[in-house]
């Protein structure tokens, strides 16, 4: 097994010890089998946008502490506690965090889109599951980034805030600010981030709902990418810093 998966294995176990991990599982089915049975979906679109809230739930607690918290432990500074190469360190943790929730946003997206009353063709849901999957991965990334610069608690609300305030179309978050560049360095700042609103204009041009988002697709594809090489610096920084002390 390669130093990458063992890392992400190493992830996986200390999550499964952890209460908050069943907690949210079972919030997870339990709203699942709510929006199925009691409130079915009335479209394709509520169908994937539900299953992908419910996997960004997922990233929002199992990333919580994810670096942080070895690095409250103390074994960053130890050399021996992580032989691998810090980018396999941070892709491993990423892994273990996307892994759970692209299955729970898989499985969630495949019982809603059931109970939908219509249902587009294959290739629009595969382009709307495509869609959220990147959105996860981007979500992961930056819930790993923030995890090697902050603690828990900071990382959690600024995710948060990204889940909350990206929900809202950054127009009408700086309504009242009458400034045409302030609303073009929002929504600048809205796709940037891996925001609702972003994965929103995208489920709707996969399903021919709305305008092709083309920028918005390929910055949404690399963002994770991004995040993870923003963390692995952050913590080759921080090692460097121990060793000079």
């Amino acid at each position: 097994m390669t130093p990458l998966l063992v890392e992400a294995a190493t992830a996986l176990r200390r999550m499964a010890r952890r209460r908050a991990v069943l907690a949210v599982g079972v919030l997870d089915l339990a709203l699942l089998l709510h929006t199925a049975v009691l409130d079915p979906v009335d479209s394709a679109h509520a169908a994937l946008s539900a299953a992908t809230a419910l996997a960004a739930l997922t990233v929002l607690v199992l990333s919580a502490g994810i670096v942080a918290d070895d690095r409250t432990a103390g074994r960053l500074a130890v050399a021996s506690a992580h032989p691998a190469r810090r980018a396999d360190w941070v892709i491993g943790r990423w892994l273990a965090v996307l892994g759970p929730a692209a299955a729970a946003a898989t499985l969630a997206a495949a019982a809603l889109l059931a109970t939908a009353p219509a249902r587009p063709g294959a290739v629009a849901v595969a382009l709307g599951w495509a869609a959220g999957t990147a959105y996860l991965a981007a979500l992961a990334g930056l819930a790993v980034a923030l995890s090697c610069m902050v603690g828990s608690t900071p990382q959690i609300f600024a995710l948060l805030a990204v889940l909350v305030l990206g929900a809202v179309p950054p127009d009408v978050a700086v309504h009242a600010i009458d400034s045409t560049w302030i609303r073009g360095l929002a929504r600048g700042l809205w796709t940037l981030l891996p925001t609702p609103w972003t994965l929103g204009r995208l489920h709707d041009w996969s399903l021919g709902r709305g305008q092709p988002a083309p920028a918005a697709a390929v910055l949404l594809a690399v963002q994770a990418a991004g995040w993870l090489a923003v963390g692995a610096r952050t913590l080759n920084r921080a090692e460097l810093v121990t060793r000079s002390v």
